[in-house]
């Protein structure tokens, strides 16, 4: 039976990235749900003047992070019979990740998401995102053994079955990460629960944050974020982060809040600014589980590191890179 330092859990996608000028932001204060969106000409044929193809999914660019830190991983995800799955699982093995368990499957297709981004705009990106086998991942067999698993973008129906056999690893010492998708959010706190008790690591950003504060009846209104982290860790897991994009990010692990303002980068493209940070911080406590600050900051740096460029493996940091 193979062992493992870490194995992540959930989508591989492609990821295609195209920009223009061509586009404008439009501005709405009146409407929270389109503060702001990304505008174009109706009828118009918009150029695009770059186009780039990308590695992508969460489960995916997270194990390509703890492979480039050191850790020893697998990747459990789904692809199709197809060129992109091919390619995926091959950019995949160049990361050192291993592949044995990605499941292949012969009618679906591999899930693809479409980045628009406007030159000249920072962070102004639209992602549309087919996700293809992502939505159907099965794991038949769990034959690993680890000492971490990282659980990322579960949106197949099933998903409720697969935590609690993932979950049940725990009888085994295993530590937890999980950075749910939007369809747990949804499902609200109390159906989380079981599963939120035997977190390690839960990592979300601060709208997420408060969507899961919020649907376990607690008061979010005038919260500040490192309130509403204290809030959430008390939910269950162990260490509670919450990420604020630009503003930085917080760890809450019921005693202390951290918090670590993001390390100076040229944002380029932002897509894999999550997952970069997710690996960096689960990554450094493998090595040093209590040191929460030092987590912050790995987190930090290699997220900075990827949002350099397109794409969001390209500027994955080693070890050696993330420590000088």
């Amino acid at each position: 039976m193979n062992n493992f330092d870490i194995v992540t859990v959930g989508g591989a996608m492609r990821d295609i990235f195209f920009s223009t000028k061509e586009g404008k932001v439009v501005r709405d204060e009146k409407d929270p749900l389109c503060h702001q969106m990304i505008a174009f000409e109706l009828g118009a044929k918009v150029y695009v003047d770059e186009v780039n193809f990308e590695s992508g999914g969460g489960a995916n660019n997270t194990a390509a992070g703890f492979s480039s830190l050191g850790l020893k991983t697998a990747l459990l995800t789904r692809v199709g019979s197809d060129r992109e799955g091919d390619g995926l699982i091959k950019d995949a093995q160049r990361h050192k990740v291993d592949t044995s368990f990605v499941e292949i499957d012969q009618k679906v297709s591999t899930g693809f998401t479409f980045i628009l981004g406007l030159q000249g705009v920072k962070r102004a990106q639209t992602i549309f995102a087919y996700r293809g086998t992502s939505d159907i991942l099965k794991i038949p067999k769990i034959n690993f053994k680890t000492k971490w698993v990282y659980i990322s973008s579960l949106s197949c129906p099933n998903w409720s079955n697969l935590l609690d056999r993932l979950f049940d690893l725990k009888k085994q010492g295993v530590k937890f990460a999980w950075n749910p998708s939007n369809v747990q959010l949804k499902a609200g706190a109390k159906k989380l629960s079981r599963w939120l008790q035997q977190t390690d690591v839960l990592i979300l950003n601060e709208d997420e944050t408060k969507e899961l504060v919020f649907s376990a009846g607690q008061k979010i209104k005038g919260l500040k974020v490192r309130d509403l982290a204290k809030v959430a860790q008390k939910l269950g897991p162990k260490v509670m982060v919450v990420t604020v994009g630009k503003k930085g990010a917080y760890a809450a692990d019921g005693n202390k809040v951290y918090f670590q303002k993001p390390w100076p980068s040229k944002v380029v493209n932002i897509t894999g600014a999550g997952d970069s940070f997710a690996a960096g911080f689960v990554s450094s406590l493998f090595y040093q589980p209590d040191n929460l600050p030092r987590a912050l900051l790995w987190g930090s740096k290699n997220s900075a590191s990827v949002i350099n460029f397109i794409g969001a493996q390209k500027g994955l940091l080693s070890k050696k890179q993330i420590v000088s």
